[in-house]
């Protein structure tokens, strides 16, 4: 609650829930701070700010109110919106590129609050001094309503890495695809316009909400897992429209008018088994077990023939694959070191030549890596077990490089030599 004015600048901005609005809403901080002399705020304030309004524009979809208070020795900005749905902070890994505005918030402001207003919600943060006791304090956000009705869904034999790559990839997918559709130009897909809606963004919270079980089990290096997680009933409608809202946003990645990249068929396969048992089991039907993803059918090279020609003029064992994980060249050395002729080889998925004991993990850091640009393994030489085409596993020593290529997102080309 709002207490008696310190004398303070104030000033308030309504804004619409397009992409334009966080940029509106960080140069009217700025313009405030600067009248009342608290520049020394400015950058984390607007860093702030910008983060919680883009929240509210991908995942209120009502228009947002911006409501500044500033003085030369504290600061304090609240995003008010008409959607009633508590935000909470996402469990992703500390790169991650999506899923941590509220981690910002938490790490940045020297205190913080969410709380319901009327039909929705404010979230607030305050930078700088103690400025009395002006407003009541708030504990921090917590998520969903504990009294909610909520509905268990089981999810047997999860594979726990692929899983949460898996939320962390549809947070950032569903976020473009949603400041995508707000584009003047009428941004579509393949498959005709991305048509997110407040239900599919409910659904994936609800979600994300639920899984600090899973996300402790990827840090106990558990590999797969039968689970249980209970989501807010109301949610559940939502998950039919996040399945088609994600895979139409795929198919925008795939046609370069996303930034985030596709989901691969893993995190694909898995989007739809995860949406399906939700609304399965929600209306009474059993369970099914997650059975993983056939290797899929070759393609051809999306790559530049110069690329190619390098790789396969290669006199060292090297293998390359692009952005879709996909074998694309193959040197002669390397046919020689697994067993593969290069033909059968080149535009079979990479996984062809990785145990399966280890895809979903090779999986889900082959997308950490495309989202966030960080991995355990580029320039780093490692010992890893490798298939021969007559099934035998090898030991090879692996250096991956990523290169640039003009017709896809990048090249990742290994050099591997016997262990």
């Amino acid at each position: 609650m709002r207490a008696v004015s310190t004398g303070g600048v104030q000033r308030l901005l309504a804004l619409p829930p397009i992409p334009e609005s966080a940029r509106a809403a960080r140069r009217f901080v700025g313009e405030v701070l600067q009248a009342a002399r608290a520049e020394e705020f400015l950058d984390s304030a607007q860093l702030l700010t910008s983060e919680l309004v883009t929240n509210g524009i991908v995942h209120a979809h009502t228009d947002l109110r911006v409501v500044i208070e500033a003085t030369p020795t504290w600061v304090r900005v609240e995003i008010c919106d008409d959607n009633p749905m508590l935000p909470s902070q996402r469990e992703y890994d500390d790169d991650a590129s999506t899923g941590r505005g509220l981690g910002l918030v938490e790490v940045i402001a020297d205190e913080f609050g969410v709380e319901a207003v009327g039909t929705g919600k404010r979230v607030w943060f305050r930078l700088g001094a103690v400025p009395g006791a002006r407003f009541d304090q708030l504990e921090p956000p917590t998520g969903a309503d504990s009294s909610a009705p909520i509905t268990v869904i089981d999810l047997l034999g999860l594979p726990v890495a692929l899983y949460c790559v898996w939320q962390q990839h549809a947070e950032a997918l569903l976020r473009e695809a949603t400041l995508a559709t707000f584009d003047e130009n009428d941004a579509t897909s393949a498959s005709g316009p991305v048509v997110t809606s407040p239900l599919a963004g409910h659904a994936l919270s609800a979600l994300a909400d639920a899984a600090h079980d899973i996300f402790a089990l990827r840090d106990a290096d558990v590999m797969t897992a039968d689970v249980s997680v209970a989501i807010v009933s109301d949610a559940v409608p939502g998950f039919v429209l996040l399945r088609d809202a994600l895979g139409r946003a795929t198919a925008m990645s795939r046609a370069g008018q996303l930034l985030v990249p596709p989901s691969l068929p893993e995190i694909a396969a898995l989007r739809n088994w995860v949406c399906e048992e939700v609304t399965h089991q929600a209306s009474g039907l059993p369970p099914t077990q997650w059975v993983g993803l056939e290797n899929d059918e070759a393609e051809p090279a999306r790559v530049s023939e110069s690329t190619l020609a390098d790789v396969r003029g290669a006199t060292e064992a090297l293998v390359a694959a692009d952005a879709s994980n996909r074998i694309v060249a193959v040197s002669a050395a390397a046919e020689q070191l697994l067993g593969w002729a290069a033909a059968d080889l080149e535009g079979k998925r990479l996984v062809t030549i990785i145990p399966p004991r280890l895809r979903d993990r090779h999986v889900a850091g082959f997308t950490r890596h495309l989202l966030d640009g960080t991995s355990a393994i580029i320039g780093q030489p490692m010992t890893v077990p490798a298939i021969r085409r007559d099934g035998v596993e090898v030991d090879v020593v692996l250096l991956i490089e990523r290169r640039a290529d003009p017709l896809t997102r990048a090249v990742f080309v290994a050099t591997l030599s016997p262990a």
